[in-house]
């Protein structure tokens, strides 16, 4: 699977380097346009903590302590 970057830092699937290690990803459009540049360098983000699957775009969103 190709590297996934993600920000999203207390996901379950959530490592070092805002890298994805899900096996699989559901990701559906983002209605809200994110905001974020399709350059950006995602490394550099600041973390973008979620509450819920309902915070995300990523279906595949769990939280790292639950």
């Amino acid at each position: 699977m190709p590297e996934v970057a993600c920000t999203v830092n207390n996901c379950k699937y959530w490592t070092q380097n805002n890298l994805c290690t899900a096996k699989q990803i559901i990701v559906q459009n983002d209605a809200q346009g994110g905001g974020i540049s399709p350059n950006a360098s995602l490394q550099n983000l600041a973390a973008t903590p979620a509450n819920s699957i309902d915070d995300t775009c990523c279906q595949t969103f769990k939280p790292a302590n639950g």
